[in-house]
């Protein structure tokens, strides 16, 4: 719900196409989670953050590879070769909703994740600016926290705290547009 929500904020002629790329939203959300994970991982030895653009093969189909918006591998895990592309999945995944995500992509990669044993999953919501965690552990039972409020690395990064006042740093749009595609939007 909160994807197709989401994309109320984009004008008519982002909604053409059927590949969206991330916004600048995005790119700001990505940017604070990775400084926020950098700055409590100096100097720890915990394990690495890789960004978007690092591709893990852990899927069956050895053609196939997942790239999440943020990775966490713990230090004990983490690749021999840095120059290489990962066989395995991240201790932490997380993945920023983009206007073009439907939620049912969203649910498959979190199945997929927990499959491929991802201890913790992070689905951040810029729209409703929230972070639904999922745990290895719980399954597919998620916990929502909203702004104003604190989640934790838990036991896949003991410590560490993120405030979600600093995810979401900027201002809300004063005018989210409606999405077009809705049929709630139509006139009939």
């Amino acid at each position: 719900m909160a994807t197709e929500i989401y994309n109320a904020y984009l004008s008519p002629e982002d909604l053409e196409d059927d590949e969206y790329l991330p916004t600048f939203e995005h790119g700001v959300i990505e940017s604070n989670i990775s400084a926020e994970l950098r700055f409590f991982l100096k100097g720890k030895n915990l394990g690495r953050v890789s960004c978007s653009s690092a591709e893990y093969r852990y899927l069956e189909n050895e053609s196939e590879s997942r790239q999440p918006d943020i990775a966490f591998v713990a230090q004990e895990r983490l690749p021999i070769r840095f120059r290489s592309y990962p066989e395995i999945a991240p201790d932490l995944a997380i993945e920023i909703v983009s206007p073009g995500d439907k939620s049912y992509d969203t649910e498959a990669r979190i199945s997929e994740y927990q499959q491929a044993e991802v201890r913790l999953i992070w689905i951040v919501n810029p729209f409703s600016r929230t972070i639904d965690v999922y745990r290895l552990k719980t399954g597919v039972k998620l916990q929502r926290f909203v702004t104003g409020e604190e989640l934790s690395g838990e036991e896949v990064l003991p410590g560490f705290k993120l405030a979600l006042n600093d995810v979401f740093d900027y201002p809300a749009d004063p005018n989210p547009v409606p999405d077009p595609r809705s049929t709630r939007n139509r006139k009939l």
